[in-house]
């Protein structure tokens, strides 16, 4: 801002209080003067109170994860006891921090969350059934977890989902390749029911029926869109 000096005409640079010409004093205004030294804050910016909270809540749950993992290991190991229970707790904190951690802390996109929802509560069925039967590879009547759970938990993602792309129809294209990733899944329960098995459940079948009517729907109707979402994701 340039002042002109009342008394010679002259124009006055707003960090002068004289006149450079005659020396007169120049009148301003409080909201024209300078902000003063003292006012201007040279100090890193300010940081939200949101962000210094998670950020603090973060470091303790991970100083909290390593204690303790490291400590079970630590007592299994010197007790010397044949059953080794401490990758319990290593499984805990994994499965926290694949699902609950990631959305606390790293801010994950809903769209992805339903999807990785939808993998560990698949994988924590798995656990769960591996626990009560103490083996891995157990008959097809007690296969709960892969005829059961896991289709249950894909047909549930991609419902979501789905649903999600009707509500937001505008912007259905940010969705897509979520879905197309819960869609691809679906073939996992029908891959190792077949290598395991030599046969097939129909829950398993109607969730990869789901899987693959519902990417043929997006390739269909969405059309150029979705390929050139496909070509964005994989860079080609």
């Amino acid at each position: 801002m340039i002042d002109k000096c009342p008394r010679c005409n002259v124009k006055v640079d707003k960090n002068l209080s004289n006149c450079p010409l005659c020396g007169s004093y120049i009148e301003r205004n409080e909201e024209d003067q300078e902000t003063p030294l003292d006012a201007i804050d040279y100090g890193y910016p300010k940081v939200r109170k949101g962000i210094v909270v998670r950020e603090i809540a973060f470091r303790v749950f991970l100083y909290a994860c390593l204690i303790s993992i490291g400590i079970c290991f630590l007592v299994n190991f010197l007790a010397a006891n044949r059953i080794f229970w401490a990758y319990h707790i290593l499984f805990g904190w994994a499965v926290f921090w694949c699902t609950l951690g990631r959305s606390l802390f790293f801010h994950l996109d809903f769209r992805k969350q339903i999807f990785w929802y939808s993998v560990f509560a698949s994988i924590i069925c798995y656990y769960i059934q591996t626990m009560m039967y103490g083996k891995f590879i157990v008959t097809e009547s007690q296969n709960w977890a892969l005829i059961w759970a896991m289709p249950s938990f894909f047909l549930g993602g991609i419902a979501i989902l789905f649903i999600y792309m009707l509500v937001e129809f505008k912007d259905w294209v940010r969705l897509t390749m979520p879905l197309t990733a819960m869609c691809l899944v679906t073939a996992v329960p029908a891959i190792i029911a077949s290598v395991m098995y030599k046969q097939v459940h129909f829950m398993i079948y109607i969730c990869l029926g789901v899987g693959v009517i519902t990417l043929l729907l997006m390739m269909i109707l969405g059309r150029e869109k979705y390929f050139l979402e496909l070509k964005k994701k994989f860079f080609l």
